[in-house]
C-alpha cells in the first residue's frame, strides 16, 4: 500500500468526529443516502476512455484496486471480461494482468497507478465499467469511490472507505465493507455480511440463508420476508434498526437494547422464561415450525419490527 493510501485510511470517519475517546473506542470495537441510478457512466468531454477484452473461463477471479472513481461490474453471458475505463490525467495508468498469460484467463487483475502523489483528486480519478461472466468471483477495492455490482453468482468481496456500495441480484457470498458509505443490497440470494461505521445498510427482498449487518451510527433497514431456518443478525451502536416484514412472518427473536426503545407489531407467541434476559428469546408470528432466527442488538438506537399488510 502506498503512502497516499495510508493517508486516506488513517482519517477519522466523519460520524466519529467530536466524540470522546471513550465513545470512540467503544464504537471502534462495535463496528468492523444511496440513490438508485442507472448502471452507466456519463463521461465528461476531457475524459480519455480506453477498453480491453480478456478471454476467460466461465468463473474467473476478478481483482480491481482503485482510489477514486465509480466502479461498475455487470454480468453477461460471454466467457470474456470486457473492461472500459476512463482517466482525466496522463499521471494515471491502469495495470492489467491475466493468469495464465496465454489462453483463457482464470484471473484478471486491474490496478490504478498514480505516478504523481501530488495530483489532484480529479487527476487521480478513474472510472471503470466491467462486463464479466456471471460466475465470476470479485475482489473490488475502491477507496473513495462507489461500487455497483449486478447479477453476479460468484463470491464478492467489496471494500470502500468513503464510497457507497450497491449489490443487485447477487447469488454468491457477499462481503461488503464501507466506513462512510451506505450499503444497499437488493434481492441477495446468498450469504451476506455487510459492515459500516457511518453508513446505513439496507436489505430489500433478500432470499439468502444468512444476512448479517453491523454499523455504528447508520440505520439498518430490512425489507422483505424471512427464509425458513434463516439466520439474521443486525447490530448497531447508536443508529436505529427497522425490520419491515410480511404479516405471515414467523421468527425467534433475540434482542438486546441498552438505552434504545424496542417495539414490534407482531404478537408474542412463546418465550423462554429461563433466559437471564427477559424477552431475549421470543417466538413471534404464528408458524412456529418454520421460524427464522433474528438477532437484533443496539446500544442507544431504537429497534422497530413493522408488520406489512
Amino acid at each position: 500500500m502506498g503512502k497516499e493510501d495510508k493517508t486516506v485510511l488513517k482519517r477519522t470517519p466523519k460520524c466519529l468526529l467530536g466524540m470522546t475517546p471513550t465513545k470512540f473506542n467503544a464504537l471502534q470495537l462495535g463496528a468492523v443516502g444511496l440513490l438508485f441510478v442507472p448502471l452507466a457512466i456519463t463521461y465528461a468531454a476531457d475524459l480519455v476512455k480506453q477498453e480491453k477484452t480478456f478471454d476467460t473461463t466461465a468463473n474467473p477471479h476478478i481483482g480491481l484496486s482503485n482510489m477514486i472513481g465509480r466502479v461498475i461490474v455487470r454480468a453477461w453471458d460471454r466467457q470474456q471480461v470486457h473492461v472500459v475505463y476512463g482517466t482525466y490525467s496522463p499521471q494515471v495508468n491502469v495495470d492489467m494482468d491475466q493468469l495464465p498469460q496465454r489462453g483463457a484467463a482464470e484471473k484478471v487483475h486491474l490496478t490504478t497507478r498514480i505516478s504523481d502523489v501530488k495530483a489532484s483528486a480529479t487527476e487521480k480519478t478513474v472510472f471503470y465499467t466491467l462486463d464479466v461472466p456471471a460466475g465470476s468471483s470479485l475482489e473490488i477495492r475502491n477507496t473513495e469511490g462507489r461500487i455497483d455490482i449486478e447479477k453476479i453468482s460468484g463470491d464478492a468481496f467489496l471494500d470502500s472507505t468513503g464510497g457507497a456500495i450497491s449489490v443487485t441480484d447477487a447469488s454468491g457470498h457477499v462481503v461488503a465493507n464501507s466506513i462512510e458509505g451506505d450499503i444497499h443490497l437488493t434481492r441477495p440470494a446468498g450469504k451476506v455480511e455487510a459492515y459500516s461505521v457511518c453508513g446505513g445498510i439496507h436489505f430489500v427482498g433478500a432470499t439468502g440463508p444468512s444476512m448479517r449487518a453491523q454499523t455504528t451510527s447508520g440505520r439498518i433497514i430490512y425489507e422483505g420476508d424471512l427464509v425458513s431456518g434463516g439466520d439474521y443478525s443486525f447490530r448497531n451502536y447508536r443508529g436505529d434498526i427497522d425490520l419491515y416484514l410480511p404479516a405471515s412472518a414467523s421468527f425467534e427473536l433475540n434482542k438486546s437494547t441498552v438505552r434504545g426503545k424496542f417495539s414490534s407489531d407482531f404478537p408474542t407467541g412463546r418465550s423462554q422464561a429461563t433466559h437471564p434476559y427477559p424477552g431475549a428469546h421470543t417466538f413471534l408470528g404464528s408458524n412456529i415450525s418454520s421460524t427464522a432466527t433474528v438477532r437484533l442488538s443496539s446500544y442507544s438506537g431504537d429497534v422497530h419490527i413493522h408488520r406489512q399488510p
